[in-house]
C-alpha cells in the first residue's frame, strides 16, 4: 500500500488542508469530513516528548468544555512547559470549535497497534495530533467503498482490501498535524471520516498522541 503524506495540492471536496488553524472550522461544512491544520511539531518539545514516550500509562480524563477553556488539564499559558502549553491551546481550540459540554481527552505513548481496520467513529468530532511517530491514516471519499465498512468477521488486512477502493488514495498525516475528523454522530452527517491508526507493533515504533473527542454518551 502506497502512503501519501498530506499535501495541500491533493484535495477533493471531502477534506480541507491548510497551514493556519482557521482551516479546522471547515469541518462544519456539509461536504467536509476531514480538516487538517498542517504544521510541524512545535520546537522545544524534545525532553518532554522523550519523558512521555517512556511513560507506561497515558493521561486520560473527561472535562467540561468550560474547564478546558480555563486551562485544564493543560494550561495554554504554561511558560514552564512548551508541550503542556501546546496541548492546552489545541484543546481550547477544539472546545471552541465543537461547542459541546464535555470532552474526553487522552495523551501519551502508544506502543501497540490500535484500530488497524479503516473505520468511522460513532462520535460527533475527534481531534488527533501525533507528536511522535507516524500519524493518522485516512481516506478521501473517492477512495472508500462505504458499503464494506459494516462490521464483519474479517482480519484487518482483508477488511481493508475491501474498504479501500484505491490504495493510492490512502493518506497519512505528519507528526505535528492537527487532524479533525467528523463522526457518525455529527448532526446531519452523511459521510463520516474513514480512518485508522497506523500499524506500528511489528516496527517497534512508539507514538505519542493527543486525542480529544466530544463526549457523546447516551
Amino acid at each position: 500500500m502506497i502512503l501519501h503524506a498530506v499535501t495541500s495540492s491533493r484535495q477533493d471536496s471531502s477534506f480541507r488542508l491548510g497551514g493556519a488553524p482557521d482551516v479546522l472550522a471547515s469541518i462544519h461544512e456539509p461536504s467536509v469530513n476531514v480538516a487538517i491544520w498542517t504544521r510541524p511539531v512545535p520546537p522545544g518539545l524534545g525532553p518532554e516528548m522523550a519523558a512521555w514516550a517512556d511513560k507506561k500509562d497515558a493521561f486520560e480524563g473527561i472535562f467540561d468544555a468550560a474547564e478546558i477553556k480555563a486551562g485544564r488539564p493543560f494550561d495554554p499559558d504554561d511558560d514552564t512547559s512548551p508541550l503542556r502549553s501546546d496541548l492546552g491551546r489545541l484543546l481550547r481550540r477544539f472546545a471552541e470549535l465543537t461547542r459541546v459540554r464535555r470532552i474526553q481527552v487522552s495523551f501519551g505513548a502508544i506502543r501497540h497497534d490500535q484500530c488497524r481496520k479503516f473505520h468511522v467513529d460513532y462520535v460527533r468530532l475527534r481531534m488527533v495530533t501525533t507528536y511522535l511517530g507516524p500519524g493518522t491514516e485516512w481516506l478521501p471519499d473517492d477512495g472508500v467503498r462505504r458499503e464494506e465498512l459494516a462490521p464483519a468477521p474479517l482480519a484487518p488486512a482483508e477488511a481493508n482490501r475491501r474498504i479501500v477502493r484505491d490504495p493510492d488514495k490512502v493518506r497519512r498525516a505528519n507528526a505535528g498535524d492537527v487532524v479533525l475528523l467528523k463522526g457518525e454522530r455529527y448532526p446531519g452527517a452523511e459521510r463520516a471520516a474513514v480512518h485508522r491508526s497506523p500499524p506500528i507493533q511489528e516496527l517497534g515504533v512508539t507514538r505519542v498522541v493527543l486525542v480529544a473527542t466530544t463526549y457523546d454518551k447516551r
